[in-house]
């Protein structure tokens, strides 16, 4: 799975695997963009509203920093 990447079990959400061994190096992290479509990414509009989730912490590792970042960014990406 892509840099620990998949969907769960219930199919209703995603598990991030946060260490992956590669052939050459390790990775500590996951980055997940969440897509509309094929070629444009989602836009939340967040003012004055209230985004939540859940997560399961219970596994993480100490000193591993387990949060959610919203950054602005184009709807198509690098796309014109």
């Amino acid at each position: 799975s892509t840099y620990g990447v998949s969907t769960n079990s219930y199919k209703d959400g995603v598990t991030l695997k946060f260490v992956t061994q590669g052939q050459y190096s390790t990775n500590y992290g996951s980055r997940l963009y969440v897509m509309d479509s094929e070629d444009t990414y989602k836009m939340f509009k967040l003012k004055n509203r209230e985004f939540t989730f859940t997560v399961d912490d219970s596994t993480l590792t100490c000193g591993l920093n387990g949060a959610l970042y919203f950054v602005e960014m184009d709807q198509r990406g690098d796309h014109d």
